[in-house]
């Protein structure tokens, strides 16, 4: 299969030669943030000597780098370290060394370290460059302990930002750039500023630097990323606004992407450039939570449903073509029939291409926690079941309105199914499956929309 990829060399594979230390694998749980920093540790380690393996039945270390937005992740991934014992056990092969790296690992500390599932070494989201050194005490057949301080390495620096070399083949044909770490914001139920730290930009030259390399690699196309990439500033001049102008002035990039936004830094100026510039795509993750004043303030939202729907209004505005996608939460401590109603109308208003809908689940630790969670399981589970049964109506009406449309897609790569379809999409996020083509990834071609299922759109090729 052709790819714009094809010929160049395989730069998430640093020193291919020279790796004669242990085989580690890599997991990855979570966000796309944590997908970038598992290309930073690898990078690492490839870099110090170590080899990456395959899958887990060969690796003498196994990272899972994890999250911990949900309670259900981390149950996830104690419940991993437990299966990979019992498989190595059971299939006679000698126990791998096992790391909990990131969120996870910032959050429970050095707790991971007791009971009948603890793991080896524990290394939170700041402090991926020590993993080679540590990994080197810990497979060193001549070293019979390591100090336990050595074996947690947690906590906050400002200084550490990492810069991951370009994906072969990266998440939906963009490779991901992290533009900043952590956020200042502290909504009341989120446990990201207390994993992930303070607010911390990377340097603009950093970034640019780092998009030119992906360009000279045969890259096209980058989601900026960050826990809040809206809110990004340099300096006193230098905003979010600011940096997406000075990328789309990088020569042979042709698409850019951001997650995650913030509504209150959806400023004007900032659609207005967005809406300007034909590199940004025009495709807004900017999630709503809920649309209840009460509960938004209760959240430390620091915006009214009023101001979110005034946001989307401008934005349809000045943003040819804009679609929008938003997180939603069911059952916040509080949260009354009135105000999830609320919460459906705002769905009914803004016509989401997606929703990403959960039921509240406490985290230990965050503001929300000495709230009391007063909305019973079953209701939660029926409010989510409505929301989601609201948003599929919604979506099926805006669908049935793009049949006979013609969009410019890009090519993503093959689809899974049927045989021989290619999967693509357009520069609104919209997903569509195309039958019977010979494309290359990263061609842009016409199509023109026949019918869709569930979220993906079926087009025809046009000449």
């Amino acid at each position: 299969m052709a790819t714009f990829q094809d010929g160049l060399p395989d730069l998430t594979r640093t020193n291919p030669e020279t790796g004669t230390g242990p085989e580690v694998y890599v997991e990855t749980y979570g966000c796309q943030m944590n997908v970038y920093d598992s290309q930073v540790i690898e990078d690492l380690l490839e870099r110090n000597g170590y080899r990456l393996g395959e899958n887990d039945m060969a690796a003498d270390v196994i990272l899972l780098n994890t999250c911990s937005v949900r309670d259900l992740a981390e149950h996830k991934v104690i419940s991993r370290v437990g299966e990979i014992r019992h498989r190595r056990s059971k299939a006679g092969l000698p126990q791998p060394l096992i790391g909990i790296c990131g969120c996870m690992a910032e959050r429970l500390g050095k707790d991971l370290r007791k009971g009948p599932r603890r793991v080896d070494l524990v290394v939170g989201v700041d402090s991926y460059d020590t993993l080679p050194d540590i990994l080197r005490e810990l497979t060193d057949d001549q070293i019979r302990s390591v100090p336990e301080a050595m074996r947690t390495q947690i906590g906050h620096r400002k200084d550490s930002h990492y810069v991951a070399p370009p994906a072969l083949y990266p998440t939906n044909n963009s490779h991901l750039v992290t533009i900043h770490k952590g956020c200042d914001y502290k909504c009341t139920y989120c446990i990201v500023p207390y994993t992930r730290g303070p607010q911390s930009e990377k340097a603009p030259d950093t970034i640019l630097d780092e998009i030119r390399g992906i360009v000279d690699a045969g890259g096209r196309e980058v989601t900026l990323l960050g826990q809040n990439v809206t809110a990004y500033r340099w300096g006193e001049d230098l905003d979010f606004a600011g940096l997406i102008e000075m990328v789309a002035g990088v020569n042979g990039l042709e698409r850019i992407r951001f997650l995650t936004g913030h509504p209150k830094d959806m400023h004007p100026h900032l659609m207005d450039t967005i809406g300007r510039l034909d590199k940004v795509c025009p495709w807004l993750h900017l999630p709503v939570q809920s649309g209840s004043d009460r509960v938004l303030r209760r959240m430390k939202r620091l915006y009214t449903s009023g101001d979110y729907l005034e946001m989307v209004d401008y934005a349809r505005r000045v943003i040819p073509d804009v679609t929008f996608s938003a997180d939603v939460i069911v059952g916040f401590p509080g949260e009354t029939e009135s105000d999830f109603q609320d919460t459906l109308e705002v769905v009914r208003r803004v016509k989401y291409d997606q929703l990403f809908s959960f039921k509240y689940s406490e985290r230990p630790g965050v503001p929300a926690a000495r709230l009391e969670d007063d909305v019973s399981v079953d209701e939660k589970k029926r409010r989510l079941a409505e929301l989601i049964k609201v948003q599929e109506d919604v979506w099926i009406g805006e669908a049935a309105g793009q049949i006979g449309k013609v969009w410019t897609v890009v090519a993503e790569g093959l689809a899974r199914r049927p045989a021989g379809s290619w999967k693509l999409r357009t520069p609104n996020n919209r997903k569509v499956v195309l039958h019977g083509a010979s494309l290359e990834i990263g061609q842009q071609v016409r199509v023109r929309i026949t019918e869709s299922t569930n979220t993906t759109f079926v087009g025809e090729l046009l000449a």
